[in-house]
């Protein structure tokens, strides 16, 4: 086992040393060749290039460069007065006119029928408020208000009770009441929901 260990690090020995002698010898030409470790001259040595498009390079008086330098806006952290607004050339969209309507038609005043089938005028609002109900479900007993929410005045009636010899109670629900008419046919009761007031 330790000689396996031993022959496998000598492998790596011989190897890393063939690796470092080559690019020894290698550097050694380049750098003894000519040229520094830049390289020596190329095949190309012989070529001349000229620049197109480009503008003279300007010399001053004493063989140097000139320069160009921007000059500096100052600090950019000061505060200083905004650029001013690009104008906007677009031109503002047009409104779309809106269609014009027909005008609306007079509403016909609601025809009502009598029991007898015959027209009649429209029955009186009923003018109270369902407040509840009292007693057990097949006998219950509908409570109303009359005259608004800050009244006293509390009316019960049962299924069949006639109300200012106007109103008729034809079912009571847990959340609303059915109301008929007297001298009405049943098409024109109405649903009275429980008050929330």
């Amino acid at each position: 086992m330790a000689d396996a260990k031993t022959s496998n690090e000598h492998t790596r020995l011989v190897v890393l040393l063939t690796v470092l002698a080559i690019a020894a010898a290698v550097a050694a030409v380049r750098f003894l060749g000519g040229g520094g470790m830049t390289g020596g001259e190329t095949g190309s040595s012989g070529l001349e290039y000229t620049a197109k498009n480009l503008p003279p390079l300007e010399i001053g008086e004493g063989g140097q460069q000139e320069v160009a330098r921007a000059e500096s806006a100052g600090n950019p952290f000061a505060f200083r007065a905004p650029p001013t607004a690009t104008p906007n050339l677009t031109p503002p969209p047009t409104a779309i006119p809106r269609p014009t309507l027909p005008p609306r038609p007079t509403p016909t005043p609601r025809i009502a029928y009598g029991l007898d089938g015959q027209p009649k005028p429209p029955p009186p609002p009923f003018n109270r408020d369902y407040i509840g109900y009292l007693g057990p479900q097949p006998r219950l007993v509908a409570a109303f208000r009359k005259g608004g929410k800050d009244s006293s005045d509390i009316e019960v009636a049962i299924v069949g009770d006639i109300i200012d010899d106007i109103f008729i109670v034809r079912a009571i629900r847990l959340e609303s009441v059915t109301i008929g008419f007297v001298g009405y046919d049943v098409s024109e009761d109405t649903s009275v929901p429980l008050s929330d007031k």
